[in-house]
């Protein structure tokens, strides 16, 4: 038995200082369900992560995971620090859009452009160019959650072309996240609003502060006919968390306004309990890990027209898909809220996506890269 070492950002909870629980963000999934694939294959792997705090080891699952700590503005040098602690073959499983010394040949994963706001300064971007022209130059293979990233590195990058780069989209447990039973769910009757469901971590590239806006106008206009759960990780002590805490408190439709953060598998009780879904992304997405759960369970969803979702959502047929800002979001779910025949067709429409997003498929996908990747 090898071992392969994913070296990444964040697994465990190093933004809280937490290091017995796993993160609860789409990357932290993705390296749990990618140990799985890698403990079939008779690897054992480990995780080397960031830590905001101080050093640490822990053993989660039966997978060692290590903690380094390091300076914000010295990222390359701290995967670098990884890189000569780990063992085995190595997969650079985050940042890769920093310049990162790799060790030659190994793997990488891009699991979304995080640079895509139209705002962000020329020269950066031009830095962020240079340095996904060197983990291509480095990288045998590199392994893309949507094809946004893809189209990316054909306009700006030399690379040697076919399956150099494979684009192998997150998945969703379609026999786990299943449409509520066609009663509506006795919470659901019980309460009689409509619940609008941003199942996000509570930041600013999720689009926590459109969320908020639409939040208000739509309570503002339907005090009695809505409510709204935030269903995602909040960091206390974050300029986003402490923003969003404020908020809340001083609401005046406060009761009206839920907040709850959930693990990889309760997750699924927010859904049951849902009405519609919005993913109101404004830079830096993937393929959605809470778009592809809520598409699953049947939910319409809005979405914005930013990366990875892109791959997910066809407007108008399993989705309504919309600009990232708070303008184009509030028409599209006023559209939902108001015409059920809309929420049920786009929401059985979306389930039938779903299914093309198995998990089953991330794993053969993921299985056929690995092999080749240990073989070489």
């Amino acid at each position: 038995m090898g071992t392969v070492s994913l070296l990444t950002h964040s697994f465990l909870d190093g933004y809280n200082q937490n290091f017995g629980r796993v993160f609860g963000g789409g990357l932290e999934r993705y390296l749990d369900e990618l140990c799985g694939v890698i403990r079939e294959l008779g690897e054992e792997p480990e995780i080397h992560q960031l830590s905001y705090f101080e050093a640490f080891e822990r053993e989660w699952e039966g997978i060692k995971v290590y903690g380094h700590p390091y300076d914000f503005d010295r990222i390359p040098a701290a995967f670098e620090a990884m890189a000569e602690r780990a063992s085995g073959s190595l997969i650079y499983a985050s940042c890769i859009w920093h310049p990162i010394r790799y060790r030659p040949g190994s793997l990488g994963i891009c699991h979304g452009i995080n640079w895509d706001m139209h705002q962000f300064p020329r020269d950066m971007k031009n830095e962020v160019a240079d340095a996904i022209q060197l983990a291509l130059d480095n990288l045998s293979v590199v392994v893309s959650v949507d094809s946004h990233f893809l189209t990316y590195c054909r306009s700006v990058c030399r690379f040697s072309g076919s399956g150099h780069i494979k684009v192998i989209p997150n998945s969703v447990d379609t026999a786990f996240f299943v449409p509520r039973s066609n009663d509506g769910g006795a919470g659901n009757a019980a309460r009689r609003k409509l619940r609008l469901l941003y199942p996000r971590r509570l930041s600013m590239e999720r689009g926590l502060v459109p969320m908020m806006r639409l939040t208000d106008h739509l309570l503002a206009k339907y005090p009695d006919l809505l409510e709204v759960e935030f269903a995602g990780e909040l960091v206390r002590g974050s300029p986003p968390g402490d923003a969003f805490e404020l908020w809340h408190e001083a609401h005046p439709e406060r009761a009206s306004i839920l907040q709850q953060t959930y693990d990889f598998a309760s997750i699924r009780n927010a859904y049951d309990a849902a009405d519609i879904a919005i993913i109101p992304t404004v830079f830096s997405e993937g393929t959605s890990f809470s778009c592809l759960e809520a598409m699953s369970c049947g939910l319409p969803v809005v979405a914005t027209n930013v990366g990875g979702l892109n791959d997910l959502i066809i407007d108008g047929h399993n989705g309504l898909l919309v600009e990232p800002a708070t303008e184009a979001l509030i028409p599209a779910v006023e559209r939902l809220v108001c015409d059920a025949e809309l929420r049920r067709s786009l929401g059985q429409q979306a389930r039938r996506s779903a299914l093309a997003f198995d998990k089953s498929l991330w794993r053969q996908r993921w299985k056929q890269v690995l092999k080749d990747y240990l073989a070489r």
